[in-house]
């Protein structure tokens, strides 16, 4: 790393120093940095994130249950007396979520007493620890930060160990928790879940079911924002076709239409369900009775054009019968 690089570093950790943890904070980079003089014409941006200290645990040795989503699934802790100064003893909190969750501890400001000179340990510290015995953190460093630590248990510890007797002047430690994944949802009745992994949940619908909103048998959601879901997932319900629905409503208008209707009832019908007399019996009953006059008439004409054929054929063979008198041949026209 360059020295430029180095100094920076420096004005940082002094800004650091200076103004996390308190509501007002003046600092003149020439001034209170004096390095910063030889440094050619920049700009340095400086983001501060606020938190509301009456939501935080402050109290040492509590189990805090984190939700599965919404705003009480993440929270921050803070050291007593924190920023001003932390008290010696072990101050621990055990964080929980639900079992198909993990924890993710973001520690935005560690400030305690150091490794003093011919020391090789820290006397005060914080340690970060797993349900199943690892530790994922165990520093009194001024650490990179924000340092984010995700658990592999649903569990977490979290001890800040101070052998500085009384109370020492350093802020102490400032950290964030979170619940990280999107807990199952429960399959429908009529429905199961096919495959889930930590971004994706697929979901389907039993034989000839669907779900109610996308009439669809098969539903995909996302896990998003850390542990919420982009969906929901409704009912299943039956798979009923266009054709199907078509021909219900069409027997359930029948069915309603030949219920008998009091006259209070009959006053009251819309417009379009009013009875017509006319159009209802009459022509029809008239269109009935011209078919039944037209099919007569054509039957009483077929019947007389077939009798009247029948009478020219009967006479055409008596005219070509031979007869035989006496061994002659004699036409019809000639016989006596």
């Amino acid at each position: 790393m360059s020295k430029y690089n180095l100094l920076v570093l420096s004005a940082i950790k002094l800004i650091d120093n200076r103004c996390t943890g308190v509501n007002l904070c003046n600092f003149v980079l020439y001034e209170d940095f004096p390095p910063s003089k030889r440094w050619s014409p920049g700009v340095v941006f400086i983001k501060y994130a606020c938190f509301d200290d009456t939501s935080t645990v402050h109290y040492c040795d509590r189990e805090v249950q984190v939700a599965e989503v919404g705003e009480d699934s993440e929270g921050y802790i803070r050291t007593p007396g924190y920023p001003h100064y932390y008290i010696d003893g072990d101050c621990g909190w055990r964080l929980r979520v639900n079992p198909e969750q993990k924890i993710r501890i973001t520690l935005m400001d560690v400030s305690l007493r150091g490794i003093e000179p011919f020391k090789d340990r820290c006397i005060d510290y914080v340690a970060v620890q797993d349900q199943n015995g690892d530790a994922l953190l165990s520093s009194c460093e001024q650490v990179e930060l924000p340092l984010r630590l995700t658990s592999v248990t649903h569990v977490v510890n979290v001890t800040v160990v101070a052998r500085s007797k009384g109370a020492y002047p350093k802020r102490g430690v400032l950290l964030h928790y979170k619940s990280i994944g999107c807990v199952t949802l429960p399959a429908p009745p009529s429905g199961y879940l096919v495959y889930r992994n930590d971004e994706v949940a697929h979901y389907m619908c039993n034989v000839n079911f669907v779900f109610v909103d996308t009439r669809q048998k098969a539903r995909f959601i996302w896990c998003y924002d850390d542990n919420r879901w982009n969906d929901t997932v409704p009912l299943c319900v039956v798979f009923v076709s266009r054709e199907t629905r078509v021909f219900c409503q069409k027997e359930a208008a029948l069915k309603r239409d030949s219920i008998p209707r009091s006259d209070e009832e009959a006053k009251n019908l819309a417009p379009h369900d009013v009875p017509d007399m006319m159009v209802d019996i009459v022509i029809p009953s008239l269109l009935i009775a011209a078919l039944f006059v037209g099919n007569a008439l054509i039957v009483l004409i077929i019947y007389k054009y077939r009798k009247r054929k029948e009478g020219d054929e009967v006479e055409d063979e008596f005219n070509t019968i031979p007869l035989n008198v006496n061994g002659n041949v004699h036409s019809a026209g000639n016989a006596v």
